[in-house]
């Protein structure tokens, strides 16, 4: 979405935080890369056993530049707002969102849930680092039922070209055989404006999980007094609050949508990129952008004259082959030019998802776009019919 640029302000200095549970894999220390020893008492958040993993973060200070972002689903609310817990109940459906900060903790917890670990590795932005080698972090999941989520008040640092977001979060989870733990922990989640990215050499981009911290909580203490005191450790007083919300699907320059849920989710995320002018990030949600939609520099400048894209979406059909889940979606864009003209165009992307839980070593492969085909059609035409046939 849109992003205003602001004053840089000091943030935040993580401290890892200790986990006592003898079902708990180590997290991290404040000196070195945890080696996920089991029984550790001192951990951080993102390796459980019995729990959610608490990943290894090392105790540092955070770098300091950042930028605003004023997503209609993050409104930014006064220094001392009233404030209400909010809840994300673990789910089955697939969900892998970084369009807020809340939905990039959700999406790592249903890959989780899903044992997608690869993809789960995937939402931190130096994994190996953060968390260690792939496979002892995966082993601390292996018990790993469900986590549902309950967050508290998230704060966003405000800058020049990125932004840090603070999220206090409530983890409850299953863990075999039936086992309730709750845990009070603090993320830490980066984003860089999309507005600063230049070329697609700086490919992936989105928002990612840069620190964590966790310690048990009581099962019987009340939410907002967990919450209150997850991210006592984070100074991050008198700057902007941020709500804890997934985004709509509206693809308008005031909405920010970086969505690779399903395939509508994803062809929405690139047209909302192609309003906003973020054609790198447009770019991305091609799977092989080299050979569709082509070389970037031309791809970018067809869309110079590009003012607003609205669409209309047809049915989604849906097929699997060879280990792999490709759809195609018919849709129809209404153009409205730099010169104030109109056009419409009838097209259908085809998508490609890898099945997610083949993907059993880091990286993960999103799902994305594959081909495309259009054709220009006179405006005002009656488009259920034109949708019906789009991809055939």
């Amino acid at each position: 979405m849109p992003r205003r640029i602001e004053t840089i302000f000091p943030f935040l200095t993580i401290i890892a935080m200790a986990l006592a549970s003898c079902n708990l894999a180590n997290l991290a220390t404040p000196t070195a890369v945890p080696t996920n020893t089991p029984n550790k008492p001192t951990a951080a958040l993102d390796t459980p056993t019995l729990a959610p993993t608490i990943s290894s973060i090392p105790s540092a200070t955070l770098p300091i530049p950042t930028a605003s972002r004023t997503p209609t689903d993050t409104q930014v609310a006064s220094e001392t707002p009233s404030f209400s817990p909010v809840a994300f109940p673990a789910t089955s459906d697939y969900i892998d969102d970084r369009s807020t900060p809340s939905q990039v903790i959700v999406s790592f917890y249903n890959a989780i849930g899903r044992q997608e670990y690869s993809r789960a590795y995937g939402y931190y932005s130096d994994p190996a680092t953060t968390l260690g080698a792939f496979t002892p972090w995966t082993n601390g999941y292996l018990t790993t039922v469900s986590v549902d989520l309950v967050f508290g008040q998230i704060i966003g640092d405000p800058g020049m070209s990125q932004v840090y977001y603070t999220l206090p979060v409530i983890l409850k989870a299953i863990t075999k055989p039936n086992i309730h733990n709750n845990f009070a922990a603090c993320y830490v989640v980066h984003e860089t404006n999309p507005d600063v990215y230049g070329s697609p050499q700086v490919l992936p981009i989105g928002m990612s999980i840069v620190r964590a911290s966790a310690v048990p909580s009581s099962l019987t203490a009340s939410d907002a007094s967990v919450l209150a005191t997850a991210c006592s450790t984070y100074p991050a007083q008198g700057l902007p609050s941020f709500s804890a919300s997934a985004n709509s699907l509206n693809i308008d320059k005031n909405n920010f949508v970086d969505n690779l849920s399903g395939a509508k989710e994803t062809v929405s995320s690139l047209l909302n990129a192609l309003n906003l002018k973020q054609y790198v990030r447009a770019y991305s949600y091609y799977q092989v952008p080299a050979t569709y939609p082509g070389p970037y520099d031309p791809y970018a400048a067809g869309y110079a004259n590009t003012d607003t894209i609205t669409v209309t979406f047809g049915t989604v059909q849906t097929e699997g082959a060879a280990g792999s889940l490709y759809y195609k979606v018919p849709l129809a864009e209404v153009v409205l030019t730099t010169s104030s003209t109109t056009q419409t165009f009838i097209g259908c992307y085809t998508l490609r998802l890898a099945q997610p839980g083949n993907q059993i070593t880091p990286p993960f492969m999103p799902m994305g776009i594959v081909s495309g085909k259009f054709n220009q059609v006179a405006n005002g035409s009656t488009l259920t019919p034109l949708l019906s046939t789009a991809c055939n």
